[in-house]
């Protein structure tokens, strides 16, 4: 049974918040967006031959009440996207904590606040459920990626983290 951590789906975000970019907004992804999101995720892992985003796999994270796959569209032209996964701990009075997972702007598009914009609302809706804290893991080759997340707040020397692929 899914438990509903924050009580309310995620709001779209609109233009007001993302000053300067006309016609952009940040919402949950659509089934219908499965061809841009594929290309966006063909940036991040361009070696993968699992990066394909089926609509059935959408409709399946936005029927999941703790997880979120939110893209930055603009006019229709998803310019980045990232997941969003909310979890419960026993630890810290069960206060939940983010994870954000697949992380990517496009390429053409970096250095635009778009990053920022979408970091920005996922940290905002954890705030809103009162997340103890947000966690994100980034490959260790992508050292652009590190100074920007620093930059966002984020500490890469207080963990180190592992991954192990099944």
């Amino acid at each position: 049974m899914n438990k509903v951590i924050g009580g309310d789906r995620i709001s779209p975000l609109t233009d007001i918040f993302l000053k300067g970019r006309q016609g952009s907004l940040i919402r949950e992804a659509e089934e219908a967006d499965q061809k841009q999101i594929s290309e966006l995720y063909g940036m991040l892992v361009p070696h993968s031959r699992k990066r394909n985003v089926l609509g059935e796999q959408i409709k399946t994270i936005k029927t999941d009440p703790n997880n979120f796959l939110l893209v930055y569209d603009e006019e229709g032209i998803l310019l980045g996207t990232l997941t969003l996964n909310i979890c419960l701990q026993a630890l810290h009075g069960l206060r939940p904590y983010g994870v954000i997972e697949n992380f990517v702007v496009h390429e053409h598009h970096r250095g635009c606040g778009i990053g920022q914009k979408l970091l920005q609302y996922a940290e905002n809706y954890c705030r809103s459920l009162d997340c103890h804290r947000i966690m994100l893991l980034s490959s260790s080759k992508r050292q652009m990626a590190h100074q920007f997340f620093e930059h966002e707040g984020f500490d890469g020397a207080v963990s180190k983290g592992f991954k192990k692929y099944l």
